[in-house]
């Protein structure tokens, strides 16, 4: 049976790969064009999105920068500024010249696309700084020419002064000094004076007004880098990521709608629908039908006799144990199956047996039943049987009188103590034309004939118990039978827990007579509960049925 199951099991997981392979093929054929159109769309979303995070780090460092290394004190000249001017204006237009005309951002590198905005930002830079030079230059002008009017309106100030001081000090008009001699006439001296002070006066008003116009002249702070101006260039970036996501999303939108009208799956919905109604109700409604309908016919069925009649199998006086010692005594061998030697006597000899049962190949094969140890051992000689590979089986005795026969599934033989001169004897029996043998989907029994005694394995142990007035037990626990004995099947007794696919619908029935019946205690213990192994393996185990195995 293992390699039965190991080779389905290896046909299966091949076949499985094959059929994956087969699909991932197809699907990468299908979607290799759509896939490689959203690969350059993420692509180019991706570079973007990288050139975006350098630049803002580029940003960042320029937050706190000083637009300008010139900063408005008394040491600036308006040279000094003229000449930045023209070098930074120099700088801009030899930048201007450099940069790249239309630069795909779709398909330009990341270093390209951050190395063309950081052009743009140093451009940006140089303006900002032209365009403050350009105020402090006129600022610095302004504050000369405002010094310029305060120096000659204060000036005015003091003539006027001094014009109304010499006014006041003048003789009286009767007094000769106070004329001055004007061509061939005498001018009074207030009167030059006052006239003289009227034209300061009148000088100091358009000086003031012009000053008036000039208003309050204060030194220029110089201004850090604008942040918004750098930012306004990532725009671009942003607009161009955005269209690209779009994009890659209406790409992924056109492929789902084409394979949604392709395969027309909301013509499918209502089919599929009912389908899966149908999936689902179908085995209850089979499950009820076998329930209330075959299985009662198959318990009027006609009870399947193997042999007439056989020597009685006397009950084991014991259990079942994790080990057992087997002494083979006199002109008797042990034949034990792979695995379940633990410990041998030193002493007799021991030989490799190729098969159980040279009659029947296939069947030890299958069983496992195949390069048997053989042990031939003297007086005293003791050999321990015991599962060493799996942790819940144990080892029950099995003893066959003369004449006594045995109905068993080889599987759960692990070793048989026999006569030298009268090896153990199987024999076959279909029963195709029996109802009841299909419906268990064992059409062919292994009957054991003694004399022998035969080591029997199972989960949690092996129970041999008399058939007293009949048995009934589940199909998974049913190990063997005495040959002599009726058998059939009957419906399980609960309906809901069949129903719910908790129980079977069928079990194995033993009538009642000088027999008895052996069964697994735990057949599920140690043995996996579910996955594609476990399918594999239930399948082997359906198929092997089939042939009594």
């Amino acid at each position: 049976m293992n390699i039965l199951a190991n080779l389905f099991g290896w046909i299966a997981r091949h076949a499985l790969v094959f059929v994956l392979l087969v699909a991932a093929m197809a699907i990468y054929g299908q979607y290799r064009t759509a896939a490689d159109a959203s690969h350059t769309l993420a692509a180019s979303i991706d570079r973007i999105h990288g050139a975006q995070t350098d630049l803002k780090a580029t940003i960042e460092t320029l937050r706190t920068t000083a637009v300008t290394t010139l900063d408005d004190t008394p040491r600036i000249s308006i040279n000094t500024i003229n000449t930045r001017i023209r070098t930074a204006i120099t700088q801009r237009t030899a930048l201007q010249n450099r940069r790249t005309t239309g630069i795909n951002l779709l398909t330009a590198p990341r270093d390209a696309i951050t190395s063309d905005i950081r052009r743009d930002f140093d451009i940006e830079i140089l303006t900002q700084e032209i365009t403050f030079l350009t105020q402090l230059r006129n600022n610095i002008a302004t504050r000369g020419r405002a010094l310029t009017l305060d120096a000659e309106i204060k000036d005015l100030d003091r003539r006027i002064a001094a014009d109304a001081a010499t006014i006041a000090s003048l003789p009286s008009r009767m007094s000769p000094s106070r004329y001055i001699r004007c061509g061939l006439q005498l001018c009074d001296l207030a009167n030059v004076y006052a006239e003289r002070q009227a034209t300061n006066s009148a000088r100091r008003a358009t000086l003031a007004a012009a000053r008036k116009n000039l208003g309050k002249i204060t030194a220029l702070a110089t201004p850090k880098v604008v942040i918004a101006a750098l930012e306004r260039h990532l725009n671009p970036l942003a607009v161009t990521a955005g269209a690209q996501g779009e994009a890659l999303e209406a790409n992924a939108q056109r492929e789902a709608e084409r394979w949604y009208a392709r395969l027309g799956i909301g013509n499918l919905f209502i089919p599929a629908l009912w389908a899966l109604i149908a999936i689902i109700l179908t085995p209850f409604a089979i499950r009820t039908v076998f329930y209330w309908v075959l299985a009662p016919l198959a318990s009027l069925q006609k009870p399947i006799h193997l042999l007439d009649s056989a020597a009685v199998i006397p009950l084991p006086t014991d259990r079942s144990f994790v080990s057992r010692a087997i002494t083979p005594g006199s002109g008797h061998e042990l034949l034990v199956k792979q695995g379940f030697i633990q410990t041998v006597s030193h002493g007799g000899t021991k030989a490799t047996q190729l098969l159980l049962d040279s009659n029947h190949p296939l069947t030890s094969i299958i069983a496992g039943l195949w390069f048997l140890t053989r042990i031939r051992g003297g007086p005293g000689d003791t050999t321990t049987v015991s599962a060493i590979q799996d942790p819940f089986a144990e080892i029950a005795m099995l003893s066959l009188p003369a004449g006594a026969a045995v109905v068993l599934q080889p599987r759960a033989i692990a070793g048989v103590v026999q006569p030298i001169a009268a090896p153990l004897k199987i024999t076959s029996h279909w029963r195709l034309g029996t109802l009841n043998a299909w419906l268990t989907w064992q059409l062919r029994f292994l009957v054991f004939h003694g004399p022998a005694q035969i080591l029997l394995t199972g989960g949690r142990g092996v129970r041999i118990e008399a058939a007293l007035a009949g048995r009934s037990i589940g199909q998974d626990q049913l190990i063997g039978f005495s040959a002599g004995l009726a058998y059939s099947t009957g419906r399980t007794e609960t309906f809901l827990p069949y129903l719910l696919g908790h129980e079977p619908l069928l079990k194995d029935r033993v009538a009642a007579g000088s027999g008895v019946l052996i069964a697994e205690e735990a057949p599920g213990a140690g043995r996996p509960k579910s996955g594609i192994r476990h399918g594999l393996e239930g399948a082997t185990d359906a198929i092997l049925k089939v042939f009594g195995i």
